[in-house]
């Protein structure tokens, strides 16, 4: 039982420290178009960990939650100070926290670069 628990331990902890290491290299932008700026946003989620879900699944949904904020990005940005909005890059990284008492929850950070072409009403503000 013992060994079944640290193969499981060992597991889970593989796992998620291949995603976070695996994924550290900052993003790259993408060449911005002539008369585009380039934006840069950080994000940062915890979700909870369910000690009775495989981890790629919660990995996976958290990652999700990442990449369905970066897709609305862009619709932020042009609702307010943009007339279009093009994403150039994204990343992630994945962490895997247990606390004292089995509670622990799954952080996923990413990085959105996007490049936008601001509201002529916005030109002079550069």
């Amino acid at each position: 039982m013992i060994a079944i628990r640290f193969c499981a331990a060992a597991a889970v902890l593989t796992f998620a420290a291949s995603g976070a290491f695996g994924q550290t290299t900052p993003a790259r932008p993408g060449p911005v178009p002539e008369g585009y700026v380039t934006v840069q946003s950080s994000i940062s989620l915890s979700l909870p960990f369910d000690q009775n879900a495989p981890v790629d699944e919660q990995v996976q949904k958290a990652q999700k939650a990442l990449y369905d904020i970066a897709s609305r990005n862009c619709s932020v940005v042009v609702e307010t100070i943009a007339d279009d909005c093009k994403v150039t890059g994204v990343t992630n990284n994945v962490d895997m926290q247990r606390g004292n008492n089995r509670d622990g929850f799954i952080s996923v950070r990413g990085q959105i670069s996007i490049a936008i072409k601001l509201k002529a009403s916005m030109q002079g503000a550069k």
